[in-house]
């Protein structure tokens, strides 16, 4: 499928994810779930870290200097997983504040957008951990493609760790299980129009090492 199809394809899909949402038709199932789901230790409590905001910033770090050790220079992969990650977790924050949907166990956070916005980490929609897992997911596998199912299957595996965990409803981790791929996407689709502006600003300030390819 052309990255523009299943850019718009994603685009349906989360529209209709949120519309969803916002009618309440997850709430059944979300209960369900998470009624259904027994208590996981400290194993899945460690695998859940290494999606982790810390972790993952750590990965593209490792990228950034694989890059600099093979080329002298920032890979185009390795900027756009930076860059959508980055823009992730932007969304991600909106989304959970502009829903307030408290986690499992949680109670409502009342109060206006300051409150909100110092309680976001117990804010359940989206997850944060298993958007940005999807989003590395996909730059890993176009970086190293033969290891594609290690990648994706990682990223789902640590949406299930979410449930497992009890720290999230089925829908927060649903929808952003689409919306990393969809971050992803969008940053490459637009890269002709961002682009220009990330090398002028990189040579302006005389950073050949963060200009790409």
């Amino acid at each position: 499928m052309e990255r523009k199809h299943a850019f718009w394809l994603l685009t349906a899909v989360l529209i209709l994810l949120l519309a969803l949402q916002i009618t309440g038709a997850f709430d059944g199932i979300n209960r369900a779930v998470d009624l259904a789901l027994p208590h996981s230790g400290s194993v899945v409590v460690l695998f859940t870290e290494t999606g982790s905001l810390v972790a993952v910033t750590l990965y593209l770090l490792i990228m950034f200097f694989l890059d600099l050790r093979l080329k002298g220079h920032i890979g185009k992969v390795t900027l756009d997983a930076s860059i959508a990650f980055f823009l992730s977790m932007v969304l991600v924050s909106i989304l959970k504040v502009a829903f307030a949907v408290p986690r499992p166990g949680g109670e409502e956070i009342s109060g206006g957008l300051v409150e909100l916005l110092r309680n976001i980490e117990w804010l359940a929609f989206p997850s944060g951990h298993t958007a940005r897992a999807f989003v590395l997911a996909y730059f890993l596998a176009k970086r190293w493609k033969k290891f594609w199912p290690l990648w994706w299957g990682w990223a789902l595996g640590i949406g299930l760790s979410r449930l497992f965990l009890h720290a999230h409803w089925f829908s927060d981790v649903l929808f952003s299980a689409f919306l990393g791929p969809w971050v992803a996407l969008l940053v490459e689709l637009t890269e002709d129009w961002w682009l220009p502006y990330y090398r002028a600003i990189v040579n302006a300030l005389k950073l050949g090492v963060l200009d790409v390819e």
